[in-house]
């Protein structure tokens, strides 16, 4: 029997842990976008709160293995997204209205600060690209109103003050306020579209800036503004006048 030559053994061996490692980052990336793929389900009410989660027929639908469908939910279920009855059906978690107010409170403390921390890292260009946006928006929002834009443009600007915080464990704790808020249905709001682009021009544009203090208070006082809202939109307080 020949002996295999060493080199060949050798260069096998070598290659093997590159060859799992690459399978692993194969596995990975599909369990993570089977993940934001059921989390987008969720956070568009194409699956409502009270929806049943059945792994084989969403593993089917987004058309992967049961393996990195059961890791998605998995970690919804860790994430409290979803929750499992006492009858083992697991099921969207639905957040009720005193979870909503406590999320939107300590969505305004923490957002504050990560806004201060912002300042003094968020991209020039990035900036610059999110306010003429908003201008844009500005301009055409006499004449119309686009829901899903305006929702964009206002994950856009909270998503890069939590992603040039500088502190991730802080960015994390916003995200998963955001995905929390996001479970619970509130119709949109026309009224607001003007107002909302003006307060996010003042938190762009003190991040712009590099002013700590101000980007905090923009973002505070858009914040505050966004709760009250909320509010009168559950009857907490009375409607604005006008």
């Amino acid at each position: 029997m020949s002996a295999t030559p060493r080199a060949t053994v050798e260069t096998a061996a070598a290659e093997r842990p590159k060859a799992v490692a690459s399978g692993r980052r194969a596995t990975d990336s599909v369990s993570e976008q089977t993940y934001q793929a059921l989390l987008g389900l969720i956070a568009s009410r194409a699956l409502e709160p009270g929806d049943a989660i059945e792994e084989r027929r969403l593993a089917e639908r987004f058309d992967v293995s049961r393996t990195p469908m059961r890791a998605a939910i998995s970690r919804l279920l860790g994430e409290g997204v979803l929750q499992q009855r006492a009858n083992g059906l697991l099921v969207v978690r639905e957040v009720g209205l005193t979870e909503y107010l406590e999320l939107l409170s300590l969505r305004v403390l923490l957002e504050g600060e990560a806004a201060s921390l912002a300042a003094a890292r968020a991209p020039a260009a990035a900036l610059a690209r999110i306010e003429r946006r908003l201008l844009a928006q500005l301009d055409s929002a006499a004449a119309t109103t686009d829901p899903a834009g305006e929702a964009q443009l206002d994950e856009d600007i909270h998503e890069l003050v939590v992603n040039h915080c500088g502190n991730r464990s802080l960015g994390a704790l916003i995200t998963d306020i955001h995905r929390r808020l996001r479970m619970r249905d509130l119709s949109h709001a026309p009224q607001r579209l003007v107002p909302a682009c003006e307060e996010h021009l003042a938190v762009v544009r003190a991040l712009a800036a590099r002013d700590p203090v101000a980007a905090r208070q923009a973002m505070v006082e858009h914040l505050e503004r966004v709760r009250a809202s909320h509010l009168r939109h559950v009857g907490i307080l009375p409607q604005a006048p006008g």
